[in-house]
């Protein structure tokens, strides 16, 4: 497994600096950042794809760290780790009600995709084509 990438921002463009406005967090199945395959379920997601974009909805950042959680022989659960990363949504397949409680609370929007990749989500990020995820999955076990 590689080491996860380094996420950076503010990003310089042409002699200015391009500030982040929105941080979107993609669970995904390889660590090809803007390329990568979406995960079936969240929890369960290999990595997570961070894709910063700027206010126009140009990727500006992007990288992918791995998923280190229980699910992994790691600690604690994916769903707190990522919010320390402060995105403002979340683009899914699925994830269990306790993370999809959690990420609503904290004002992370969560959004369904049956998109294959990361490039065409945020393409449809950006063109408002995503619905809200309201229901959490019921293969999920609720500790």
């Amino acid at each position: 497994m590689k080491a996860p990438s380094r996420i950076l921002g503010p990003f310089k463009e042409k002699g200015g600096v391009k500030e982040v406005n929105e941080r979107i967090v993609v669970p995904v199945l390889d660590d090809k950042g803007i390329d990568a395959q979406l995960s079936e379920h969240f929890g369960r997601a290999p990595f997570f794809a961070i894709i910063d974009l700027d206010d126009e909805g140009h990727v500006i950042g992007q990288g992918t760290i791995s998923n280190t959680s229980e699910h992994f022989g790691g600690a604690g659960n994916a769903s707190d780790r990522i919010l320390q990363l402060k995105p403002k949504a979340l683009i899914t397949y699925g994830l269990g009600p306790k993370a999809l409680r959690l990420f609503q609370d904290a004002g992370v929007a969560v959004l369904r995709s049956d998109l294959t990749n990361v490039r065409d989500a945020i393409k449809a990020y950006n063109n408002d084509e995503l619905e809200e995820l309201t229901q959490g999955c019921h293969e999920a076990h609720n500790p």
